[in-house]
């Protein structure tokens, strides 16, 4: 959504008067996305909404996901002081001269909204998944890891693995602690977490944990947890409490916990928590690291030892406008990381980003990747996006590569990826489990 201050509560009632299924969230208007940059002086504020939404409640999200913008009917519907709310660990409220809240909450801010907004409907929901698999489809994914899963969804992912339409494979990761991330309580959640095996099935493997270290280094939020000029990390920023003991629990349990790492004092702090329960549990499972955008040169040797696998993303930001302005808070350093014999997967961020297609983003760091041999480029890139992700969730013996007794799971394109000919490459068809679930019209 190109909303600015002038269009935003416009475009949101544009939106909503079109949307076939405007009540999916009751009397709820959740919208997306806004940038700041559509406001003046950056400075996103309620004020633009209430003008169209005097009562109605209006959630717009943005920052990556890692924030929102409520008028003030939501504010005061999700249980805000709006005059005097609080400050909170891990939470940025964006504030008026005054004191105020401007109506831009970003990371455990969200807590409230998250648990007001009403939880839609089990059929939207699939609704939405059918949808989801669909646009994966095209993408030529044939398997996907869900990165903050609740109880309704594992219920509506098993409703469709029973009826036969969940086409897909899906790693789905519980969310430790994290209301804002999950839309759900805490208890909720570790109720979830203690009976995750009773909800997997053919197509559904619940053995996962969703930690959300800290936030992003994406203006104005700049929530990401960093090291000072003594190398210390900034305890600040780091949102959840006990990760080391979280860690220790989930691997002791076979577990595998993916960690969100944007800056490098949470990749830090999240190689000591996984290095700890290495010291007890030596043999334990592969744990993961989100993003690896802030890595500080001491951190790469640390990945291969520790069985971690450094996943990228998103792809998307690779190489962009907003990355090279970060003044390199935002560096993807494949090359390091290969040097390290890190074990490297891709991620879109599907979610965070608008479109789960990975191709087009690869194609500008193929070269970087090779070292400038685009062929060398493209064989490491291919193997990052398939058997080095099925070795990633533990699932190389049956996925991640055409061989004779693992599952038929493939995609047919228009260019040779393993030649590094990711420029304007095209997914033709995909199949999944030997059924073709997609095939272009082009």
């Amino acid at each position: 959504m190109e909303a600015t201050h002038l269009n935003i509560a416009e475009k949101v009632k544009h939106g909503s008067c079109a949307c076939q299924y405007m009540n999916a969230y009751q009397d709820w208007v959740l919208a997306g996305a806004y940038n700041n940059q559509g406001f003046p002086d950056g400075i996103a504020d309620r004020k633009y909404l209430d003008k169209l939404f005097p009562d109605q409640p209006v959630v717009v999200s943005g920052g990556a996901g890692h924030a929102i913008l409520l008028n003030t009917a939501a504010l005061t519907q999700a249980g805000y002081d709006v005059e005097n709310e609080p400050d909170a660990h891990g939470a940025k409220f964006f504030r008026r001269p005054d004191g105020s809240l401007t109506g831009e909450l970003a990371e455990s801010a969200m807590t409230k909204a998250a648990l007001t907004i009403p939880a839609p409907s089990r059929a939207h929901i699939k609704r939405a998944l059918k949808h989801a698999i669909r646009l994966a489809h095209k993408a030529g994914v044939t398997s996907m890891q869900e990165a903050s899963s609740n109880t309704i969804l594992l219920r509506v992912l098993n409703e469709m693995d029973r009826e036969g339409s969940l086409n897909i494979d899906v790693y789905t990761h519980i969310v430790h602690d994290n209301e804002w991330l999950a839309s759900e309580s805490k208890e909720s959640l570790q109720q979830l977490l203690d009976v995750a095996d009773q909800h997997a099935s053919k197509h559904i493997d619940t053995r996962f944990v969703k930690i959300m270290m800290d936030g992003v280094p994406l203006p104005p939020l700049f929530t990401q947890a960093g090291l000072n000029e003594q190398g210390d990390i900034d305890y600040s920023k780091i949102i959840p409490e006990n990760v080391e003991e979280a860690v220790r629990k989930y691997d002791k349990k076979g577990l595998t916990v993916k960690i969100h790492c944007t800056g490098s004092g949470a990749t830090r702090h999240a190689l000591n928590a996984i290095e700890a329960a290495r010291e007890t549990n030596p043999g334990g499972p592969r744990h993961e690291i989100a993003h690896n955008s802030g890595v500080h040169d001491d951190e790469f040797k640390r990945y291969a030892p520790l069985n971690v696998t450094a996943e990228m993303s998103p792809a998307e930001f690779f190489v962009h406008p907003a990355t090279t302005a970060s003044g390199g808070l935002m560096d993807w350093n494949f090359t390091k990381m290969m040097d390290a014999s890190a074990h490297i997967t891709i991620g879109s961020d599907w979610g965070a980003v608008p479109d789960p297609s990975l191709f087009q983003h690869l194609a500008n760091i193929v070269e970087t990747v090779g070292r400038g041999d685009k062929v060398a480029g493209g064989e490491a890139l291919c193997c990052m996006m398939t058997l080095n992700g099925a070795i990633a969730v533990n699932r190389e013996r049956e996925s991640g590569s055409i061989e004779v007794g693992k599952k038929a799971n493939f995609i047919v394109l228009s260019q040779d990826l393993s030649k590094g000919e990711f420029d304007g490459a095209k997914v033709l068809r995909t199949y999944f489990e030997g059924e073709e679930v997609w095939v272009t019209d082009e």
